[in-house]
């Protein structure tokens, strides 16, 4: 027993892992987290004045953009193993364009700072930030349309769906009683 929990009927392993139908949601969520704390960390780093917070934004954008990629490469091989017909193709066209957008945008700040050789470029830095805002933006509009996909549509369930499968679960509330 685990904080009121018991563990004794769960199944140990990776078993939901066994039942994706690709790898896409593995790693979609790595430049999500990745180049979202980038932005906020790199704002909190001029807001108070700290080359630690600048530096550590800097390495987020470096391996959010690596993520980036490796999201976009997966989302294409996931392409291939789940159907999208009619208005889904449409959301995952959207989807993936905005997948580019969000790896350009990030290769883009990422030669940026390599090229200033600092962390945060000493010239045009309102432009980096609104082109970072615009990418913390897209991101969340790819991550929309992802979820639109999955879970108004079922887009990559896998081989259970999630919906009439069990029966509802209702957890039982301990008894107590009102002041009155």
């Amino acid at each position: 027993m685990i904080s009121g929990f018991t563990l004794a009927n769960v199944q140990w392993g990776f078993q939901g892992a066994m039942e994706m139908l690709n790898v896409h949601p593995i790693f979609v969520h790595f430049p999500v987290a990745l180049l979202s704390t980038s932005f906020l960390v790199y704002l909190l780093g001029v807001i108070f004045r700290k080359e630690e917070l600048l530096a550590a934004g800097k390495w987020m954008l470096y391996f959010g953009t690596l993520a980036a990629a490796l999201a976009v490469w997966t989302g294409l091989k996931a392409e291939e193993t789940v159907p999208h017909a009619g208005e889904v193709h449409e959301i995952l066209e959207a989807h993936e364009n905005l997948g580019y957008v969000v790896l350009g945008l990030s290769v883009f700040l990422s030669l940026w700072t390599l090229v200033a050789r600092t962390s945060l470029p000493k010239k045009g830095r309102i432009i980096f930030f609104a082109i970072f805002a615009v990418l913390a933006l897209v991101i969340s509009q790819t991550g929309d349309f992802g979820g639109r996909m999955v879970y108004l549509n079922g887009v990559g369930m896998g081989r259970k769906s999630m919906l009439g499968e069990t029966a509802p679960h209702v957890h039982e509330e301990p008894a107590h009683e009102h002041a009155g």
